[in-house]
């Protein structure tokens, strides 16, 4: 969702997500923030990419450049987006389109940590839909001689409706031979380890928090 009406985010809500935030930066090693009420860092008439209208709330995605920090930031991230999802709130993940500059600022965020991302979180002038780019069959494959798992098309249709920085699917996962190991791969250009890790947890959520695979 790009266009966001005036109405705030209720204390409650933002506290719930809050706490979601300081859990996951713990367990993912990134610096996550939410802003509320601040209008700067999606202000600016010349981050033009995508055109947003009235984000006022969103939340800071900083890393620094350790070990993963790019994938990391899409599927820690991802887990923030939907418990936004889940309080009620509509959202968009943004890799252009604002001033990493000023969401630093407002956020809070020193230099060690280097804003990466924001998710625009609020209640949209519409409530808008996942849409995907790519079929199944263009990001999914199957090692010969196995049957396909109801698990394995499940989270695959889950990570066709994730979210990525450039409105681009370019990730790939394959079932190996032992039935239990998904391989994961992204593809080339800019954000597309982001977008992996985007959709690895959608996949996991769309696989089931109880089906025994194993990520390589």
């Amino acid at each position: 969702m790009r266009a966001y009406t005036d109405e705030p985010i209720d204390a409650g809500t933002c506290d719930d997500l809050r706490a979601q935030i300081v859990r996951l930066n713990a367990e993912g090693g990134l610096e996550m923030r939410l802003v509320a009420d601040e209008p700067d860092a999606f202000g600016n008439a010349l981050l033009h990419y995508g055109v947003f209208r009235n984000v006022r709330n969103y939340v800071a995605i900083a890393a620094d450049q350790t070990k993963d920090w790019e994938r990391r930031c899409g599927y820690y991230g991802a887990q923030v987006l939907l418990h936004a999802v889940q309080l009620g709130l509509d959202t968009c993940w943004v890799g252009l389109s604002f001033s990493k500059h000023q969401a630093a600022r407002h956020a809070g965020i020193g230099a060690d940590g280097k804003v990466r991302f924001a998710i625009a979180v609020g209640h949209g002038v519409t409530h808008g839909r996942p849409s995907r780019s790519k079929t199944y069959g263009q990001v999914a494959s199957v090692a010969g001689g196995i049957a396909v798992p109801t698990w394995f098309e499940r989270g695959v249709e889950a990570a066709l409706l994730a979210p990525s920085a450039l409105n681009q699917q370019r990730f790939m996962f394959r079932l190996e031979a032992d039935g239990r190991t998904v391989a994961a791969d992204p593809g080339i250009g800019p954000y597309t380890k982001t977008d992996l890790g985007i959709a690895q947890y959608f996949f996991e959520v769309g696989a089931g928090p109880h089906e025994p695979f194993a990520w390589r």
